[in-house]
């Protein structure tokens, strides 16, 4: 691993307050004998999650849940989400979507006229213990005794956890490769362009993240993506990564956000 040149990004690209804890580490006393299933992106699918979770308690008798972020925004129930999250024993890290969400909500709290957007109609509903639990995810977690790295986009190849942008964490899907003069990797969110992060990242660590269901469910040698669509109307997905290591869907019961070209 290398140290990050100067200037690179360590706030939130909305310029957040940024969490107690930007990198959590669960070790064997958290995870005790449990089996740790790793559940893609939910975008307020709480019906679909439901399923999910129940599907998995009846493979394991312990389960601990731990989410790749964007948990709200975009479906139905982003509020029983985050309620069923925060009633349950389990860890998310933040996705883009939370940020956005709080972004949304330090407008309208700064000013009680500013016109919400449509989609973003849901916040009213949150309590402050909601948004207090969307502040409160860390930007990645790690599970040392199975060798796992959670987060929602990805990570540069080649830095600590501590040296990663910020940004880069829950919006890149892509590394595009620099010119002669300068051959720097640089994160996109794009995946037009360069090369997923994941087919370059060989460790320490295995990564399980989100935010790229275009390229959907994706399995690398150190890395897999767990964004199957649900939101789109495709799948929930998610995966044991102990215990029985099964990887188990749900279909989607509608089509509730459509993607704009």
């Amino acid at each position: 691993m290398t140290t990050r040149k100067k200037g690179h990004e360590r706030s939130s690209r909305y310029g957040l307050p940024l969490p107690e804890v930007c990198h959590l580490t669960l070790d064997k006393t958290t995870i005790q004998d449990r089996a740790v299933f790793i559940i893609g992106d939910v975008h307020g699918c709480y019906d679909e999650l439901r399923e999910l979770m129940d599907k998995a308690r009846t493979l394991e008798d312990t389960v601990l849940f731990v989410f790749v972020g964007d948990l709200v925004n975009r479906g139905p129930k982003s509020k029983e989400v985050v309620k069923i999250l925060r009633r349950t024993d389990c860890y998310s890290v933040r996705g883009n979507h939370e940020e956005t969400t709080l972004r949304e909500y330090a407008r309208l709290l700064k000013d009680p006229g500013y016109d919400l957007p449509e989609r973003y109609q849901y916040i009213r509903k949150f309590d402050e213990g909601d948004l207090d639990f969307l502040r409160r995810l860390p930007y990645t977690i790690c599970i040392p005794s199975l060798q796992a790295i959670i987060v929602h986009a990805g990570l540069e190849p080649g830095f600590v956890l501590e040296e990663q942008c910020l940004t880069a964490m829950t919006h890149m899907r892509s590394l595009v490769q620099g010119g002669d003069i300068d051959p720097t990797l640089t994160p996109s969110n794009k995946i037009s362009e360069g090369v997923p992060w994941a087919s370059l990242w060989k460790g320490p660590g295995h990564v399980y993240y989100g935010h790229d269901k275009k390229r959907g469910y994706v399995e690398y040698e150190f890395a897999t993506g767990l964004d199957t669509g649900c939101v789109n109307g495709e799948h929930l997905t998610g995966m044991f990564i102990n215990g029985c290591c099964k990887t188990l869907t749900v279909p989607a019961r509608k089509q509730y956000w459509v993607d704009t070209p």
